[in-house]
């Protein structure tokens, strides 16, 4: 048997018993038993197989960023395109009327969602809530962004679509107590002398 048999075999036979083998000289001398004796007693932490120092995952802020994005362009979407299919003129895209019909603004945002999901890749649980929270957010506030900008809405919907999101805004003021916008006061009439 040469010599690099009886080394291979004595290799064999430490990884059948069990053993592990450390290089000389990573280790002092008694280290390593001292290691093992705190591993078998339970009082040492468990080793293992890493390479390098392992840190703790970071909340990136980038993928809550775009996850809240993609929530605001889902709804956005669906809204427009259900939109338009229902109240726009006949085209080649009829057969697909009643399904967006049947789906509704908040059905086409939600298939939106689940495409814009697949195709970015932001499937962990927190940032689909943050795309849920982005769409909601933007519910709320569409309204008052086309109180804000209704030229920009009446071109993106339509003049009358702009004016009802208009008076939702006021609606939505009114019921969270705050005072009427100076749009829908009526004006001090002058007190005569």
């Amino acid at each position: 048997m040469s010599m690099a048999d009886a080394g291979f075999q004595a290799r064999l036979e430490r990884i059948n018993s069990g053993k592990g083998f450390v290089a000389e000289g990573v280790l002092g001398s008694g280290e390593l038993n001292e290691i093992r004796a705190r591993q078998v007693s339970g009082k040492g932490s468990k080793s293992a197989p890493t390479i390098g120092v392992i840190e703790k995952k970071k909340l990136e802020i980038k993928p809550i960023i775009t996850a809240f994005i993609l929530g605001i362009v889902s709804f956005f979407g669906g809204s427009l395109s259900a939109f338009h299919a229902t109240q726009g003129a006949a085209s080649e895209f009829d057969n697909f009327r009643l399904l967006v019909e049947a789906l509704g603004p908040l059905g086409m945002s939600a298939l939106i969602a689940f495409f814009l999901l697949y195709v970015s890749g932001l499937r962990s649980v927190i940032l689909v809530g943050v795309i849920i929270a982005g769409f909601y957010a933007t519910h709320y506030a569409e309204p008052h962004m086309a109180r804000a900008a209704p030229g920009i809405w009446s071109q993106m919907y339509s003049p009358e679509h702009a004016d009802s999101l208009k008076f939702q805004a006021f609606a939505q003021l009114a019921n969270w107590g705050v005072a009427p916008p100076a749009e829908l006061t009526p004006a001090a009439e002058p007190v005569a002398e």
